[in-house]
């Protein structure tokens, strides 16, 4: 279903047509009567389906039904989603709060921040997983091949509405966005390799593992890297962190590769496998 919006030929001739030079986006991709189907919010509910699935698959290998999984999928979701939307309202649109307190119910119209979901979904999902007594760094390391897997579908949708975007460039691949009038870094296409990337290697890397937890805090430390030298090229007005040149994005992203480098030896040393726990 997603290749066949993404292929969807009217859409990509009127995104490439000219040069790369985008003639419009598409932040509402169709309408069935009074409902909009937006695409930020359809991509991010594939990008979940696809995560659950994948998650699901994984499941029985360490012992956990599949079913819990999406109980727990839709815990996480649900933390990922206010985690988010407060840090957007933080971040960049405290207005849009105080102007509409329950606008916040309208997630699928964009207004949404991956890094506050990603701590928001994290929270919830720990929770419940604490309450289910499962193994928490056996479930993180399937968490770092659906959640990098979600974002990835995300930032299609975030290149659809074309929001995300980047600073100006003279690149072969550089996009024209409505309303701006220079070729520009599309950003939220770096974001999508990346988390379509991290997911493939942590799916890959899950037998050669040396102890619970070690693919999630690679995805945290590669995430982290890999996100922010993506702001550096990002131009759509991210908030700094005061009296520095760093995003908010940025400092973010450098407090979780700490946070993953100092967990490292402590979970290498008291989760070595003692037993084949691998697939």
């Amino acid at each position: 279903m997603c290749l066949l919006i993404i292929c969807n030929k009217k859409v990509m001739e009127d995104l490439f047509k000219n040069n790369s030079e985008v003639k419009t986006m598409y932040p509402v991709l169709f309408e069935i009567g009074p409902l909009k189907v937006y695409s930020y919010g359809l991509m991010m509910a594939l990008g979940i389906l696809a995560a659950i699935f994948v998650a699901r698959k994984i499941a029985p290998k360490i012992g956990i039904d599949p079913e819990k999984i999406t109980d727990m999928a839709t815990f996480a979701v649900l933390g990922g989603l206010l985690g988010s939307y407060v840090n957007f309202i933080i971040s960049y649109d405290w207005s849009k709060f105080t102007a509409n307190p329950l606008g916040i119910l309208r997630f699928w119209e964009g207004g949404l921040v991956f890094l506050g979901g990603l701590i928001g979904g994290t929270v919830f999902a720990i929770l419940y997983i604490r309450r289910q007594k499962w193994p928490l760094w056996e479930i993180a390391d399937i968490c770092a091949i659906a959640v990098p897997l979600a974002y990835g579908f995300g930032r299609i949708g975030c290149f659809l509405g074309g929001c995300c975007y980047g600073i100006p460039c003279e690149l072969p691949w550089a996009v024209t966005f409505p309303g701006l009038l220079s070729a520009r870094h599309p950003t939220q296409l770096y974001s999508m390799l990346l988390g379509f990337g991290l997911a493939a290697f942590a799916y890959f890397f899950r037998k050669k593992r040396r102890f619970a937890g070690q693919s999630f805090l690679f995805y945290l430390i590669f995430y982290g890297l890999g996100r922010g030298l993506i702001e550096f090229v990002r131009g759509d007005n991210n908030p700094f962190v005061f009296g520095t040149s760093f995003t908010v994005a940025q400092f973010t992203c450098l407090l979780l590769i700490i946070a993953a480098a100092a967990a490292y030896p402590i979970l290498r040393k008291r989760n070595k496998y003692t037993q084949d726990t691998q697939d």
